[in-house]
C-alpha cells in the first residue's frame, strides 16, 4: 500500500491537537479540530486505497485496523476503574460495555452520545463511513455512493432535527468531512509546492481566525472541516510536487505511525498524570505530554503493529502483510 509521508504527519498533528485540547480544553479550543483533520483524512485515504476491495476483504482490514486496540483500550479502562481511586469517575454497565464495543451510539448517564472511551465517539462514524464505503463497493460506485448518502443524511438531519439518538447521530454535518475527503481523492491536479503552500497556510490560518465559531456546532464543517480541506489537499499537494520535507519532519512521521495509538491512550495517561502531578503547571503538561508519546509508541510498537500484523496475515498472508503494515 503506497503511503504518504505528508498524511502521516498530519496524523501526528491531528492527534497531538486532540491531546492539547483534552490537557486544556478552555485553552485549546481549537485542538478539537484535530477530529476534523482525521475524518477529511480518512476519507481520502478510503477513496485512494480503497478502491481496489471487495465489500468484505475492505470491511475486515477496517474493522483489523481499529478493532483489536480500541477493544484492549476500552476492556483496560474497565479493569483499571475497578482500582479504589484510581478513575473515581468512570463507571460501565454490561449495555454500555456492549454499545462501546460494537460502535452503538448510546448516551453515558450524563446524556452524553459518549462510549466508555470517550474519543471513540469519533470512531462510531469513522465506522458508519467504511459500512457505507463497503455499499458503495458492492454497488460499483463506492465514491459516488457513499458521497451521496452522506449527504442526503446530512440535508435529512438539517431539515428534520431528529431527536432519537441513532439517527440525530448518523444524520450529523461532521459526516460531510468524509466527503470533502473523498472528493479530494479524485483530484488529481494538487500536484504544485507553491499551490499546497498556499492552501496549507491559507488552512492553518483558516482555523486560527475562524475558531470563534466553535460555540456555533452547526457550522463546524465551514469553519473547522473547510480549513481542514485546505490543510490536508496542500501537504498532498506538495508531495506529489516532490518538495514535501520528509527528513525534517521525521519525527512527527513516526508519531504519525503511532497517531491511533497516541489517539486511544493519551485519556488515560492524562488522568493517571494529573492524579499525580495535578492540572494546570507547566511541568505537568510538558510531563502529561511526553508520557502520553511514550505510552503511544509502545502501545504502537508492543501492540498495534504486531497484532495487525498477525491479523493481516491470516487475511492475506504473512509477506503481504509485513509489507503493508
Amino acid at each position: 500500500m503506497v503511503q504518504l509521508r505528508s498524511i502521516q504527519v498530519l496524523r501526528a498533528i491531528a492527534a497531538l491537537a486532540v491531546v492539547f485540547f483534552h490537557l486544556s480544553p478552555s485553552e485549546w479550543t481549537l485542538g478539537a479540530a484535530g477530529v476534523d483533520l482525521f475524518f477529511v483524512i480518512s476519507g481520502f485515504i478510503m477513496g485512494t486505497v480503497g478502491l481496489g476491495d471487495g465489500p468484505g476483504r475492505f470491511m475486515t482490514k477496517r474493522i483489523i485496523r481499529i478493532v483489536p486496540l480500541y477493544w484492549a483500550v476500552t476492556f483496560a479502562m474497565c479493569a483499571a476503574s475497578l482500582v479504589p481511586g484510581l478513575f473515581s469517575t468512570f463507571t460501565f454497565d454490561l449495555p454500555r460495555l456492549f454499545t462501546s464495543l460494537f460502535f452503538i451510539p448510546s448516551e453515558d448517564p450524563e446524556g452524553k452520545v459518549w462510549p466508555l472511551v470517550v474519543v471513540g465517539w469519533t470512531l462510531n462514524y469513522e465506522m458508519f463511513f467504511y459500512a457505507l464505503f463497503a455499499l458503495g463497493l458492492w454497488l460499483g460506485r463506492p465514491i459516488l455512493a457513499s458521497a451521496v448518502i452522506i449527504m442526503g443524511l446530512a440535508v435529512a438531519g438539517w431539515a428534520l432535527q431528529p431527536q432519537p439518538t441513532i439517527p440525530h447521530f448518523y444524520m450529523n454535518q461532521l459526516l460531510v468531512e468524509f466527503v470533502f475527503g473523498l472528493l479530494l481523492s479524485r483530484a488529481v491536479f494538487f500536484k504544485s509546492a507553491p499551490l499546497g503552500s498556499g492552501l496549507a497556510i491559507a488552512g492553518f490560518a483558516g482555523l486560527l481566525s475562524l475558531g470563534v465559531g466553535s460555540d456555533t456546532p452547526e457550522w463546524r464543517i465551514l469553519y473547522w472541516g473547510l480549513p481542514a480541506l485546505a490543510i490536508v489537499a496542500g501537504f498532498v499537494a506538495i508531495e506529489r510536487a516532490g518538495a514535501f520535507p520528509a527528513h525534517a519532519l521525521r519525527p512527527l512521521e513516526k508519531l504519525g505511525d503511532a497517531s491511533y495509538s497516541l489517539y486511544l491512550t493519551h485519556g488515560i495517561v492524562l488522568g493517571i498524570v494529573g492524579k499525580v502531578l495535578g492540572h494546570g503547571s507547566a511541568s505537568a503538561i510538558l510531563t502529561a505530554l511526553v508520557a502520553c508519546i511514550v505510552v503511544a509508541m509502545l502501545s504502537y510498537h508492543i501492540f498495534e503493529r504486531p497484532v495487525g500484523q498477525v491479523l493481516r496475515g491470516l487475511l492475506t498472508g504473512p509477506a503481504t502483510a509485513k509489507a503493508s503494515a
